[in-house]
């Protein structure tokens, strides 16, 4: 795989147009676990907070694009396999 799809979080607002349109079945949604980090400031503070976000199963893509084509927000881009490992691990 040359390329592969990746999600801008900041943009992607879980409309799940992508996950609805993948015919591979290869983009979830995934919770957030690790809400606890913050949860201290979340009544009185103003904190971004993405319970949510989106997920690639790459060994199931086949890098066909629709999901980049009919993401309303456009926050779907592509990007090589080695930073959609990276951005991977830091989403855990």
């Amino acid at each position: 795989m040359k390329h592969v799809p990746i999600a801008d979080q900041l943009k992607c607002n879980k409309c799940n147009t992508c996950v609805n349109i993948c015919p591979k079945s290869a983009i979830s949604v995934i919770s957030n676990s690790c809400c606890a980090k913050c949860i201290k400031y979340c009544i009185s503070y103003v904190v971004p907070c993405h319970p949510e976000y989106v997920t690639f199963n790459y060994s199931l893509c086949d890098s066909c694009g629709d999901c980049i084509e009919k993401c309303p927000n456009r926050a779907i881009s592509w990007t090589d396999p080695e930073t959609a490992r990276l951005k991977k691990i830091e989403q855990q």
